[in-house]
C-alpha cells in the first residue's frame, strides 16, 4: 500500500471497515470473523484504538500466527497480509474478505461488525440476519443512476470532513471507497448510501427517502394543522424532522435557586433524537413504498419507519445490529450514536426520568410511542398557570429573526445571523413568518426580487412584546411537573 493510503486509514479512524489492534493478541480472531461475515475490511496492526501509531514487529512468525487464526476459522477465513511502515514504525495490514459461506465462526462463537464493533450473535440470529436482510446491503449497493462527481454535493462533503475531523491527504476518491460511499469495481460509482448523505436531487433516484412530519389537532388523523415532507439528505432530513418535533413541542420553564432559567422540553430531547436517528439509519431501504412518518398528537408522538426487526423480540433493546452499517457508521463519526450499545434502553431512562410512558411496536413498521405529559397526569384541572408555552409560541430562532429585522434585513444576513441551514431558513422560518404576519416585505408587490428585504411589523412588535411578558412571568415561579410550586 502506498503512504498516502496507509495516512488515509489511520486518520478516517476506526469504523465498519477499519479495526486497529496494538498486537496480535486476544481478540484478533474475533474482528476477522466479524469483518468476513459483513462485508470485509482491514485490520492494522500496531495502531492504537485512539490511532496513536505504536508500531509492531514483523517477522515470518508473526505473519505465520495470523494466517493460522485465520485458517482455524470455521469456514477458513480468506486474508491478505501486507506490511507497511508508518512515521517510522512497522505495522502490519490485514485485509480480511468478506465470507462466500456466512456464518463464519471462531472459538469464541460468531461475530458480526456492528459500526466500529464486532457483536457476538447466536448461528440462528446471523442467518435470521441473512434471510431478513439479504446477503447484500442496500446502503452499500452501487447506485447504477447517479451521475458521479456531476451530481456530488461538495459543500456538504466537506462540512462532514470538518465534522469529522477527517483530513483529506489522498484524494476524495479513495477515501469515499474507504468509508464504504464508494466502489470502483465495473467503473467508479457512489453507494446507496453515498447518494443518501451527499447527492444532489436524492429523490430521482432514491424515491423514498423522505420523512414526512404533521401535526394534528386532537388524537386522531382527522384535523392537519401543519405537514412537512422533507426530501433532502439523510442528515438534513434528521435535522429539520428535529426542528419540526422542537416547534410544536412546549417548553417547560425553571427557576432553581435564583440561577439561570431551564428550557426543558415536554418529551426529553435525547428521546426525539435517538429515535429519529434509529428510524433513519435502521429503517428498510428495501421498502420503496413508504418513508418515514413522524405524528404529533394532543396526546403523544409517534415515529414509524418500515422495517421489521433483524432477530428476535425477546433480544429486543438488549442487541442492536445494523440494518444499513455504512449509514450507522457515518453518523457514528458525525457523533449522532453511541459507539456501542443499542438506543432503547437510554430513551426508556430519559422517558421513565420525566415519568413518561413510552411504547414499542416492533411489527412490519417498527412505531416508536411516546407519551406527552397530558396523557401522563392525573390531575382532575389543570393549573392556572401552565410552565408551558402553547403550541402556537414562536421557536428561539424565529425571536431571533425577529429582533434581528428591527432594521431592515436581507435574506442572505438573516442566513449569516442565525448560523443554522439555509434552506430551512429559507424556505421554512422566513415564509412562516411572514404568514403570521410578523414579517414585512420591503418590496411587498415584487416578493421574489432580488432586493428584496424584510422587516419587523407592528404585529411583530407586539409578539416580541408579549413572549417578554410571558418569560418573566415564568420567572416567577418554580416548576414541578403539574404547575407552579
Amino acid at each position: 500500500m502506498k503512504k498516502s493510503e496507509i495516512r488515509e486509514l489511520i486518520e478516517q479512524g476506526e469504523g465498519y471497515f477499519v479495526e486497529f489492534k496494538k498486537d496480535i493478541g486476544q481478540g484478533l480472531d474475533r474482528e476477522m470473523v466479524g469483518f468476513a461475515n459483513s462485508s470485509g475490511g482491514k485490520i492494522v496492526i500496531g495502531v492504537a484504538d485512539n490511532g496513536r501509531v505504536i508500531g509492531c514487529t514483523l517477522d515470518n512468525s508473526l505473519r505465520s500466527r495470523v494466517q493460522d487464526i485465520a485458517n482455524n476459522c470455521d469456514p477458513r477465513i480468506s486474508i491478505r497480509l501486507h506490511t507497511a511502515k508508518y512515521e517510522r514504525k512497522d505495522l502490519l495490514i490485514i485485509s480480511v474478505e468478506e465470507s462466500p459461506d456466512k456464518p463464519v465462526r471462531c472459538s469464541k462463537g460468531f461475530f458480526l461488525r456492528e459500526g466500529p464493533n464486532s457483536q457476538k450473535l447466536s448461528r440462528n440470529e446471523i442467518l435470521a440476519l441473512a434471510a431478513g436482510a439479504g446477503k447484500f446491503k442496500f446502503d452499500m449497493q452501487g447506485c447504477r443512476t447517479f451521475n458521479y462527481p456531476d451530481e456530488f454535493e461538495e459543500t456538504k462533503w466537506r462540512q462532514f470532513l470538518e465534522r469529522t475531523e477527517i483530513s483529506l491527504s489522498g484524494s476524495r476518491e479513495n477515501l469515499l471507497i474507504n468509508l464504504g460511499l464508494a466502489e470502483d469495481r465495473a467503473g467508479y460509482r457512489l453507494t446507496n448510501a453515498g447518494v443518501l448523505l451527499f447527492g444532489k436531487n436524492i429523490e430521482h433516484h432514491i424515491r423514498h427517502n423522505f420523512v414526512t412530519c404533521v401535526l394534528y389537532r386532537g388524537i386522531t388523523k382527522t384535523k392537519i394543522l401543519d405537514r412537512k415532507d422533507f426530501k433532502s439528505d439523510l442528515l438534513s432530513n434528521y435535522e429539520d424532522a428535529f426542528r419540526f418535533l422542537q416547534q410544536h413541542l412546549r417548553l417547560e420553564y425553571i427557576i432553581e435557586d435564583g440561577g439561570p432559567r431551564k428550557e426543558i422540553s415536554e418529551i426529553p430531547l435525547e428521546v426525539l433524537r435517538e429515535a429519529l436517528l434509529n428510524a433513519i439509519a435502521h429503517r428498510d431501504y428495501y421498502e420503496e413504498g413508504a418513508g418515514i412518518l413522524v405524528e404529533i398528537y394532543d396526546d403523544r408522538v409517534e415515529i414509524t419507519d418500515p422495517g421489521r426487526l433483524l432477530f428476535d423480540k425477546s433480544k429486543f433493546g438488549k442487541l442492536s445490529v445494523a440494518r444499513n452499517p455504512v449509514i450507522f457508521d457515518i453518523f457514528h463519526r458525525l457523533g449522532l450514536t453511541e459507539k456501542i450499545g443499542p438506543g432503547i434502553g437510554r430513551i426508556r431512562e430519559a422517558m421513565a426520568a420525566q415519568g413518561l410512558e413510552i411504547e414499542f411496536d416492533p411489527g412490519s413498521f417498527f412505531i416508536v410511542t411516546l407519551a406527552r405529559p397530558e396523557a401522563t397526569s392525573k390531575e382532575a384541572e389543570p393549573p392556572q398557570v401552565t410552565p408551558y408555552a402553547t403550541p402556537q409560541a414562536l421557536s428561539e430562532v424565529e425571536l431571533k429573526i425577529l429582533r434581528f429585522c428591527e432594521a431592515v434585513r436581507s435574506r442572505s444576513e438573516i442566513i449569516t445571523f442565525t448560523k443554522m441551514n439555509p434552506d430551512y431558513i429559507r424556505k421554512e422560518v422566513i415564509p412562516q413568518l411572514i404568514e403570521k404576519g410578523f414579517l414585512g416585505l420591503t418590496i411587498p408587490d415584487k416578493p421574489r426580487s432580488p432586493y428584496q428585504k424584510y422587516i419587523l411589523t407592528k404585529a411583530g412588535e407586539k409578539r416580541l412584546d408579549m413572549e417578554g411578558k410571558s418569560r418573566e412571568r415564568y420567572q416567577t415561579y418554580t416548576f414541578d411537573k403539574t404547575g407552579p410550586v
